[in-house]
């Protein structure tokens, strides 16, 4: 594959993209901007609607570049896979062809053995009927004469036993040279249908990459094909509103509900920590590189939520900030206060930390004598 990036201009890139752009407080690299070839009209979508949340557009841009690379680095190790299975097509046809050439050689020379050995018995065959003709000539008139005659049919007959027997083994020839002849004619075509289905399959990734070029076009698309969402009679503005906890503030989460966090890995510098650090960023990106990595579990490690076990997708999927599992929205639907992560706001909480969350206020208050802890608050 080859390793050329397309500069993207950011006129091509679509509203939703360029309102992010302009929010976004330490701008994006060259390199940045060569992973928006692979945004879709429905990230365009996810950002249009996050844009409206209390979401910040660096936390907004951050999950997109993950996901952006994480696309990229696919699309190339598909075109890897692809390029080597051209390869051993290639090869696998060019082995099947030296073999055919080889049996072929190998028929050919049976053949003309057989062909000899034919020859050399019709010539001995040859020799015994002059030899008894020639002890008929010097024998006794008929009864002589009537040998010769009866050892000249024996001989005819054994001649053309012989001829049939000969006739019949290049028959067999014939028949195992097609069936052989028709298998390497099979494996030619399959190999050619493995070859021209492998060339289709380069030709849609290739045709879906150019496709995804024109995300201008591809937003204002989406933005006409859904009149009621994007009107353009009615001016909408986005406002961020801060929800105020009037009944009861949301629990927090001490150092031992983290017993059950999901292992922090780094995905950049692949650094591995005993417990999650602040807000989950990676601290050797952040002191060496100056990048907010999270070190919660990838995206790619699992298709389902950890949580219920239901399927997740692409735009379905979260993140516990308390255990740093992949769940779904219904699983991630409560909010809490995590100071010993540095989470000091309500931030999505999965259904099982906040039955441990519930289960420890529930312990403290009946060890203090009344009261209850506050369930988690909706998001």
């Amino acid at each position: 594959m080859s390793g050329e990036r397309r500069t993207i201009r950011i006129e091509d890139l679509g509203e939703p993209v360029q309102k992010l752009l302009r929010q976004i407080r330490g701008g994006v690299s060259e390199e940045d901007m060569s992973l928006f070839e692979y945004v879709s009209v429905k990230d365009m979508a996810k950002i249009y609607q996050e844009m409206g949340t209390d979401k910040r557009a660096q936390e907004i841009w951050e999950e997109l570049k993950a996901s952006l690379l994480a696309r990229r680095e696919k699309a190339e190790r598909k075109m890897r896979e692809l390029e080597g299975r051209q390869v051993e097509l290639s090869a696998e046809r060019d082995a099947a062809e030296a073999e055919a050439a080889r049996l072929a050689a190998e028929e050919a020379a049976r053949v003309a053995a057989e062909e000899e050995e034919a020859a050399k018995r019709k010539r001995k065959e040859e020799k015994k009927r002059k030899k008894a003709e020639e002890a008929a000539r010097n024998a006794q008139a008929e009864d002589e004469r009537t040998a010769a005659e009866a050892e000249a049919a024996e001989i005819e007959r054994l001649a053309r036993e012989e001829e049939q027997r000969i006739a019949a083994e290049q028959q067999a020839l014939r028949e195992k040279a097609d069936a052989k002849r028709r298998r390497r004619e099979d494996k030619a075509r399959r190999l050619a249908e493995e070859q021209e289905a492998l060339r289709k399959e380069q030709e849609e990734n290739e045709g879906s990459r150019r496709r995804s070029r024109n995300q201008r076009k591809e937003w204002e698309d989406y933005v006409a094909s859904h009149p009621l969402e994007f009107t353009k009679e009615t001016k909408q503005e986005i406002v961020q509103i801060k929800k105020e906890f009037d009944s009861k503030p949301p629990p927090s989460a001490d150092v031992q509900l983290l017993s059950r966090t999901y292992t922090p890995q780094c995905p950049n510098c692949h650094a591995k920590y005993a417990k999650p650090p602040p807000e989950w960023d990676c601290p050797m990106c952040l002191r060496k590189f100056r990048q907010r990595i999270k070190t919660w579990q990838p995206d790619d490690n699992s298709d389902s939520c950890m949580c219920c076990g239901a399927g997740v997708g692409r735009f379905s999927r979260h993140h516990c900030r308390n255990c740093g599992r992949v769940v779904c929205g219904g699983c991630s639907e409560a909010k809490a206060v995590i100071p010993s992560l540095g989470f000091k706001d309500p931030v999505k909480c999965c259904k099982d930390c906040t039955k441990q969350f519930t289960a420890a206020a529930a312990s403290t208050a009946a060890a203090g004598g009344g009261g209850s802890a506050s369930p988690p608050n909706a998001a």
